[in-house]
């Protein structure tokens, strides 16, 4: 694992999660506010990854977490977040209202992430419940944190801003995809779509977040940082435009891995996806299978929504 410092006070921790090409693909974000004598964390990751993160943390001489942020709280982000408190009853959590009674009583967390994700829960490994006591209130009001509603990845997403000695820091989540920089310094990026996902909610999001105002950096679980927040986010949305114009033109009734197919021949981006090792490969063609079947349900609810419309106005 890799801990990184970005700038002064913000360090980004490589999460433990021992599955090949695995190694380098989430990611928590330490800020050590000295200013205002405060420590926040933006996401403990898995299950599996969270005392080896607690171990990180104390290796920086760091004994104390006043607040962890949570975009959303599927269980790569989130899974964690019972183990974490239990070792750091201190911790307030800031979590989506949407996302809260998820972390309480992760039972329906569960039964979605074994659908979704198969096999790679178990990697993951199952999230305990957090404790209601944890949960910063609703209306807390922090100085220096800015809370940005980004439903489109999930229902249930926020993105932030963290304003650390005059840096303004965006941590996105996965509302404008996943972003990674690869060793000979060229950028892979992909849709963070999926299902259920609504096509005119998530390219909304991303407009709201570039109509933010002077934002420095911005952070990403999956996986690294840029200082070009704009150029990233206007990226995002054009391969999401991009993917829609792609996927919309597929046969009735093509599979996900069909749409993967159609995607990387015709998404420029996604060539440098050759950049990544032979298991990096793997796993993110699971990710874009996922993903491109986001788009598929959508574009097949949309279609449906059309028949329907058009045989009672006929």
């Amino acid at each position: 694992m890799e801990i990184k410092e970005i700038i002064p006070g913000l360090i980004r921790i490589t999460l433990f999660v021992p599955y090949p090409g695995f190694e380098e693909f989430i990611n928590a974000w330490l800020i050590n506010d000295n200013k205002r004598n405060r420590t926040v964390l933006v996401e403990t990751g898995p299950t599996v990854s969270a005392v080896p993160l607690v171990e990180d943390i104390r290796s920086l001489g760091i004994g104390r977490i006043d607040y962890l942020l949570y975009t959303h709280i599927h269980i790569d982000h989130a899974g964690g977040a019972g183990n974490f408190s239990k070792i750091h009853p201190e911790t307030k959590f800031i979590v989506p209202a949407k996302g809260r009674a998820h972390l309480i009583d992760p039972e329906k967390l569960i039964i979605g992430s074994r659908e979704n994700l198969g096999a790679l829960c178990d990697i993951y490994g199952m999230p305990e419940p957090l404790n209601a006591a944890a949960l910063a209130p609703l209306d807390l009001d922090l100085d220096g944190l800015s809370v940005i509603d980004t439903p489109g990845h999930s229902p249930h997403h926020s993105s932030y801003v963290y304003d650390l000695d005059g840096t303004k820091i965006l941590f996105a989540g996965e509302a404008a995809g996943c972003y990674f920089k690869l060793n000979d310094g060229s950028v892979f990026m992909h849709p963070a779509t999926p299902h259920k996902f609504y096509y005119e909610t998530a390219m909304e999001s991303i407009d709201r977040l570039m109509r933010l105002k002077d934002t420095d950096i911005i952070c990403y679980p999956h996986f690294g940082c840029s200082r070009d927040v704009n150029g990233e986010l206007a990226s995002a949305k054009k391969q999401m435009a991009l993917w829609m114009d792609i996927i919309s033109a597929m046969p009735e009734g093509s599979k996900a891995e069909e749409a993967v197919e159609a995607l990387l021949k015709s998404d420029p981006m996604l060539q440098n996806r050759n950049g990544l090792d032979s298991e990096e490969r793997n796993r993110d063609y699971f990710f874009l299978c996922q993903s491109a079947d986001g788009y598929l349900g959508y574009i097949n609810r949309k279609n449906a929504h059309w028949e329907t419309t058009n045989v009672f106005n006929n």
